[in-house]
């Protein structure tokens, strides 16, 4: 499940009447953060655990990408759930099964990720190396 899937499941939750327990907004990229090209991204990024908060602040996730160009995304207490990734030109693009595609530029500062839309300049999720 990726952050676009779970957003858009806690969105269809709230229209529905439940509440949420709070809002989470990443971290704006810092002014040092550097973009990553593809060959930093292989190498800072593969086979490592990465861990994030969605914008609603109580669900902590994982995403750990793999060379083989799969993904593995996990947050409780839902099953982990495989997904695609590619990488071309420094966008890395998480392909869910059954959700749009979410592209992201890689930007990296004091071993935190912030993975920006290139076009829009959002930020899609800021994710650490540590919960």
């Amino acid at each position: 499940m990726t952050l676009l899937k779970f957003c858009t499941s806690i969105l269809l939750l709230t229209l529905a009447g439940c509440s949420t327990s709070g809002s989470y907004q990443p971290p704006p990229v810092p002014a040092s953060a550097v973009t990553l090209n593809d060959e930093q991204i292989h190498g800072t990024m593969m086979g490592k655990k990465l861990y994030g908060t969605t914008r609603e602040g109580s669900h902590p996730y994982s995403i750990s990408f793999f060379p083989d160009g799969t993904d593995v995304f996990e947050m409780a207490p839902n099953p982990p759930e495989k997904e695609r990734w590619t990488l071309s030109k420094g966008v890395v693009c998480v392909i869910p099964k059954d959700y749009p595609k979410e592209c992201s530029e890689v930007k990296v500062a004091n071993n935190e990720y912030w993975f920006v839309d290139p076009k829009s300049g959002k930020v899609n999720a800021h994710l650490k190396l540590k919960p």
